[in-house]
């Protein structure tokens, strides 16, 4: 890989990306009141704007994710962004990349007949088929493309432990 290293996180509590997500979804409620506020409290169209504020507030990249052998590489179209705008969270079974993405608007002559840029967070999250090394995992970000390389691991190994009958005398 010959681009921009893009710095990865392994994230060891689960805690701090559910924290995250009831953040998004705290944001997306309240922009969505806002709508049906906005539209005149138009009962039976709850679903239309939980949608609209969900647009307007997450951008949702394509993604890709291949696995070989030995590692799952997951790829990510991200036009416009660059390494020091995009942050990588991983967990064994678990990736994450988020942005903050901005679009200022041009104060150029002229009247603009279609714009789709906008400002909003970029989320993308997915459960991972294989166990992976989260401390072992590269990203970087090459030509509006983020790739990010995650070794396989083991799975934690679950451990039978007999369990041992007391003896008479120490029942009691």
């Amino acid at each position: 890989m010959a681009g921009q290293q893009v710095p990865v996180k392994s994230v060891k509590k689960v805690g701090s990306l559910l924290s995250e997500l009831l953040e998004i979804e705290r944001q997306v409620a309240e922009r969505a009141h806002e709508l049906f506020r906005d539209q005149g409290w138009q009962a039976g169209r709850e679903d239309e704007y939980w949608l609209q504020a969900e647009k307007e507030l997450l951008w949702r990249p394509c993604a890709e994710l291949i696995e070989t052998d030995g590692e799952l590489r997951a790829s990510f179209a991200l036009a416009g962004l660059t390494a020091k705008d995009v942050k990588v969270l991983v967990e064994p079974n678990h990736l994450t990349v988020r942005a903050a993405t901005q679009h200022e608007d041009r104060k150029e002559e002229g009247t603009c007949h279609f714009c789709e840029f906008h400002r909003g967070e970029l989320y993308r999250s997915m459960a991972l088929p294989s166990t992976v090394i989260p401390e072992k995992a590269q990203a970087e970000m090459k030509e509006g493309m983020l790739t990010v390389v995650l070794p396989k691991g083991k799975a934690p190994v679950v451990k039978k432990i007999p369990i041992k009958r007391a003896s008479a005398r120490t029942q009691g």
